[in-house]
């Protein structure tokens, strides 16, 4: 099967929500940076004002910097993550404006990319280590870390199906 797309900065993030979400440590590591700094900071505001309350300004005083570190990660940590996926997503094309059109060609022996101007790789099924999908996009992973992805919507129901068939076969169960 042959797939010609268009990859946008939706997909892209769509693609990085699903890794995030394959493994218990990764959800736990996005559930701390999320909502565990940011309540963290608000219960040190609220510590902070039952001091100042109080009189307590010994106290106070120690905790301003923790507290002050805690805010500051607050709202660096999502401006740096919103900044890092823009950045990561314009270094899959490095020395185009806007996104080329990739191909794929997907095989029972292999998979070939072709990013023009970037990159093209060939896969064997042997290196798969997993495929995980859903309504948004198709990921190949090549190692932990590493995947080949595609839009979900560029394939039919006939080729999904293949691909999931091609999948079932060749992806090595580890």
């Amino acid at each position: 099967m042959k797939l010609s797309y268009t990859l946008t900065l939706a997909d892209y993030k769509a693609a990085l929500r699903l890794h995030w979400h394959q493994t218990l440590g990764r959800r736990l590591r996005v559930a701390v940076l999320r909502i565990a700094i940011p309540a963290l900071a608000a219960a040190g505001l609220m510590i902070l004002l039952v001091f100042k309350v109080r009189g307590s300004t010994e106290l106070s005083a120690d905790m301003i910097a923790i507290e002050m570190g805690l805010i500051l990660l607050s709202i660096t940590l999502p401006v740096a993550r919103y900044f890092d996926t823009r950045i990561c997503f314009r270094r899959i094309f490095p020395n185009t404006t806007s996104a080329p059109t990739i191909s794929a060609e997907i095989d029972s022996e292999c998979i070939r990319t072709q990013n023009p101007g970037v990159s093209e790789g060939k896969f064997y099924w042997k290196a798969i280590v997993k495929f995980v999908q859903d309504d948004k996009v198709t990921m190949l992973y090549i190692d932990k870390r590493r995947f080949l992805f595609f839009p979900t919507d560029t394939l039919s129901q006939s080729q999904r199906a293949e691909l999931m068939a091609l999948a079932d076969l060749n992806v090595a169960k580890r």
